[in-house]
């Protein structure tokens, strides 16, 4: 599916390749408007609004994903800046940051695009009775199901090419065994640390 068609989603940054590393750079956008023209807070990738991320290549949707880190868009996307390789990362994250960098390195255009659902005010259960409440959410998994729904509407039931564990599939095994790799790493440098003499 072409990002063209999607009516919701507004882009947010551009992604270049760090020569001779395995980094990223995400060149975000400055002012960023939504799908509509309109200007968005200046907060929009920092504060933890209801979001779904879509991941384009060369104007394809390659991923969509949701997040609620408290950090924002950005502290979500930061995993995807390195892989995480100095840490412990998830298959899945590692998986994705995998095929960031392996599509990248090879001259193609990577971009990301963002939906969000602005808070809301209701009514909310308490002990004794309704909490009036200024700012309520919509759990951003709900908004990518949502978006799935519709993805899979257009492209004949099926996922997004690297929504690898919504089509019960496994990553690749060059991706399990790096990101083994890294994790046998990052377990010795933790073990190899000199204990404190009491």
């Amino acid at each position: 599916m072409h990002i063209y068609q999607v009516k919701t989603a507004f882009k947010i940054a551009d992604v270049e390749y760090v020569q001779n590393s395995t980094k990223l750079n995400f060149n975000y956008l400055k002012n960023i408007k939504d799908e509509n023209g309109n200007p968005l807070p200046k907060d929009i990738l920092t504060k933890n609004y209801s979001r779904v991320y879509l991941i384009v290549v060369n104007g394809e949707i390659k991923k969509i994903g949701a997040s609620q880190d408290k950090g924002g868009m950005k502290h979500t996307l930061s995993i995807y800046r390195d892989g995480g390789i100095n840490g412990r990362p998830s298959i899945r994250s590692f998986g994705i940051w995998y095929f960031l960098y392996s599509t990248i390195i090879v001259d193609n255009k990577i971009e990301f695009y963002m939906i969000y659902h602005d808070d809301f005010e209701t009514e909310v259960k308490g002990l004794f009775g309704l909490h009036k409440v200024t700012n309520a959410s919509i759990n951003c998994k709900v908004i990518e199901e949502c978006c799935i729904l519709d993805y899979k509407s257009v492209e004949n039931n099926k996922y997004p090419d690297w929504n690898v564990q919504e089509q019960g599939k496994d990553l690749p095994d060059n991706v399990k065994k790096e990101h083994s790799e890294i994790t046998k790493k990052s377990l010795k440098s933790k073990t190899k640390r000199t204990k404190i003499k009491m």
